[in-house]
């Protein structure tokens, strides 16, 4: 890319930075406390779309981009970059997450029951300021709230598809792999991906680019621990909590290779409580694997080409604002092709 040289460039580019953080400077002295608290989805967005799980780095990242969401994952997974890694944590267990939210809609009455939690699904949505009306909430013990996923009982049966698991777990952050895409660095892109993004290509597969109508068979909010072999001890220790979201969603049966009649499934996680992206990530990997859902030829969201370059919030932010940066070469080549064009039609009427 060609640039042209111009005065006072430097100065320029710091002039219009000091003039946005001016701009920015109410957000600024937002405490980061308030931030993590007030605006937690907000937060969990960020988290989730940056790949880093910090509540005060997102809150830091929300404040220092304004609000702009995309912005601040940005900024997380700059920062993400720098961060030193040190080993790999153990696998977490969806079932073993101490849930606040679990709910089902394929089946009415679930062992543990439905756990609503905390959720305005159920509320006008006018911006009124509402009174709520305050009414003691009922108590879980660590027990009481571990609950095995709704479609368990239709796993021991043997009734719920399963994949295949990838043999070398992929890490996309160092090697992004080439197709065929291993499964784990399929799921990765997904619990990374765009909230939005996901969300548009999640719909196109229900409403007319592909035969999906999921139902959601296990939705659950939760905490999990975060397990580690501690590099020195060799002694499995617990090195944080997390908050997460996961969602199973059920499919049709079809039947399988081996003959079979089974339950096809979509599965999404992600950081934080964000049910709609984890939903979303579900019917994607639903009308990824189960090639039924797609009418006709591929289809968008069962296409794995198009899900694992186009959902990146970050990648999708750079490449779409770099236009942003001096074309002139390029725009001012093809100006000249068009008047060497146009000369030559005149001279040859």
């Amino acid at each position: 890319m060609g640039y042209v040289a111009i005065k006072g460039g430097e100065d320029a580019i710091n002039n219009s930075l000091n003039f946005y953080y001016e701009s920015i400077n109410k957000a600024e002295q937002i405490n980061t406390k308030d931030v993590q608290n007030g605006l937690c989805y907000a937060v969990d967005k960020v988290m989730s779309e940056g790949s880093l799980y910090s509540k005060k780095l997102a809150s830091v990242a929300i404040k220092k981009s304004a609000g702009d969401l995309l912005n601040a994952a940005f900024f997380l997974r700059a920062h993400r970059s720098t961060c030193q890694r040190i080993g790999i944590a153990k696998t977490i267990d969806v079932e073993k997450i101490r849930v606040i939210r679990r709910i089902s809609s394929a089946f009415k009455d679930i062992k543990g029951g439905q756990i609503l939690g905390p959720s305005n699904d159920y509320e006008v949505k006018l911006i009124l300021e509402k009174k709520v009306l305050l009414k003691e909430s009922e108590g879980f013990s660590d027990k009481d709230n571990i609950l095995l996923s709704a479609l368990a009982p239709l796993r021991q049966r043997n009734l719920v598809k399963k994949l295949k698991a990838d043999v070398e777990i992929s890490d996309i952050t160092r090697v992004f792999p080439e197709a065929p895409y291993p499964r784990s660095a399929v799921m990765q892109v997904l619990s990374r991906g765009e909230s939005g993004s996901m969300l548009g290509f999640a719909y196109t597969s229900i409403r007319g680019y592909g035969d999906v109508h999921p139902t959601i068979g296990d939705l659950r909010l939760g905490y999990t621990d975060l397990m580690f072999t501690h590099p020195f001890t060799k002694k499995e220790v617990k090195v944080g909590e997390l908050e997460v979201t996961s969602c199973e969603t059920a499919g049709m049966f079809e039947k399988q290779d081996n003959g079979e009649v089974q339950l096809t499934t979509g599965f999404g996680f992600c950081f934080g409580f964000n049910e709609t992206k984890s939903i979303s990530m579900s019917i994607l990997d639903l009308s990824l694997y189960n090639a039924k859902h797609s009418v006709g030829e591929k289809e968008f969201a069962s296409d794995f080409e198009m899900i694992m370059h186009h959902i990146d919030g970050v990648d999708s932010m750079g490449f779409t604002n770099h236009f942003k940066l001096p074309h002139y070469v390029t725009f001012q080549a093809d100006l000249q092709v068009f008047a060497n064009a146009a000369k030559f039609a005149k001279d040859n009427k």
